[in-house]
């Protein structure tokens, strides 16, 4: 976690970036809500991947989004929690986390949809965006940040992402729970990794 009080959250700058790009892109390129358009440009969409080996649209996908409303309330949340996200983890393992935790949400969407066998076009960043919240959890856990996000502040904000995609069709809930889920994971690595290393630094003797 740096101290720099001057701290600059750019990679969130850039992926919001991103985003409005690529949604500029559809808007131009035939409609944000024309599902051929979101197809073309790289949705998520099993019977593509399987016959075609379009694969990168777990990737893709994650910059995508269906209608003004669905690219605002994403942007909104990206520009809430991933300046946190990343002033605590750093530049590098913030975007390991963020888009990791969008392919973890990707697939287990697909592996839903293969047991159920209801194939849908799906596109958005809130995978990525789950995982950001999974890999808050850890500042429950910090007792440098846990004070600030008490655990209970940490489940009330996993229910709010969570719960609306048990009522709506249109909500990819397994999206969701997939990003969470490799966040947290991911985030809990990067945070045993950096406490061992703090537990156990060698300090060179005084001559």
């Amino acid at each position: 976690m740096t101290d720099n009080n001057e701290y600059k959250p750019y990679i969130t700058y850039i992926l919001l970036i991103a985003n409005v790009l690529v949604f500029i892109g559809e808007m131009i390129n035939g409609g944000v809500e024309n599902t051929q358009t979101l197809i073309n440009m790289g949705a998520e969409y099993w019977p593509r991947i399987s016959q075609d080996g379009e694969w990168y649209r777990m990737f893709t996908s994650m910059f995508l989004h269906i209608g003004i409303d669905h690219i605002a309330g994403n942007m909104l949340c990206l520009i809430a929690i991933g300046p946190n996200v990343e002033r605590y983890f750093g530049h590098i393992k913030y975007t390991i986390i963020y888009l990791l935790s969008g392919l973890c949400g990707s697939a287990l969407s697909l592996i839903v949809q293969l047991f159920t066998t209801r194939f849908y076009v799906s596109a958005g960043a809130s995978g990525a965006l789950s995982g950001l919240f999974g890999a808050m959890i850890i500042f429950s856990m910090d007792p440098a940040t846990k004070k600030y996000f008490a655990k209970y502040k940490i489940i009330i904000y996993l229910a709010l992402l969570l719960l609306p995609g048990l009522n709506g069709d249109n909500v990819n809930i397994t999206a969701h729970l997939g990003g969470v889920i490799g966040g947290f994971i991911i985030a809990l690595i990067f945070y045993r990794i950096k406490k061992r290393k703090t537990d156990y630094e060698i300090i060179p003797p005084e001559v």
